[in-house]
């Protein structure tokens, strides 16, 4: 009854962090729901499998990516598609969130888009890294084990995401002065 309880109230906890880190990656929300559930079942049929967890919330994160990538993959198959490189094939959307008590509507919309327009010039993983550092706060250990790259690599993406962004960010602040 305990393990029940642990449970639901780490599935209160992270359920909505999931939803929207599953929905950012691109994938339908109710794919996203599903996914999310068959995560809970899986824990609750398997004995222990949290205590041997470090870290709950980048398991839970992990866990559904890969859930969320198997189902794609079998979709595809079922299509007789191409494989399937996650990499290449999923898009990573950041929907930028500013506090509303900040700034007031209209500004919070316009640095909202400003933000996102500047994040759509960069690539979908490059996106995906800086989201995963700067919104969830991952090292990059984490990181490049959920992205499934070395930490040299997880580094040198984020660099080249900052760098595009700086040199992006300068050529519109020139043009602005101009």
């Amino acid at each position: 009854m305990d393990k029940m309880k642990n449970l639901a109230n780490i599935y209160t906890e992270y359920v909505d962090l999931l939803f929207i880190y599953g929905t950012n990656l691109g994938f339908d929300r109710e794919i996203v729901k599903d996914s999310i559930h068959d995560i809970f079942v899986k824990i609750a049929l398997e004995n222990n499998i949290l205590s041997r967890v470090d870290n709950i919330k980048f398991y839970l994160l992990k866990s559904l990516k890969n859930r969320l990538f198997d189902i794609h993959r079998s979709v595809r198959k079922e299509l007789s598609l191409d494989k399937i490189n996650p990499e290449d094939d999923m898009q990573f959307i950041i929907d930028v969130n500013v506090e509303n008590l900040i700034i007031e509507e209209e500004d919070k919309t316009q640095i909202k888009e400003r933000i996102q327009n500047m994040l759509n010039i960069l690539t979908d993983r490059q996106r995906e890294i800086i989201y995963l550092r700067y919104v969830q706060e991952y090292d990059y250990e984490q990181i490049s084990q959920l992205l499934e790259i070395s930490v040299h690599g997880c580094r040198k993406l984020m660099s080249r995401a900052i760098l595009t962004l700086r040199e992006k960010f300068i050529c519109l602040m020139s043009f602005l002065i101009i």
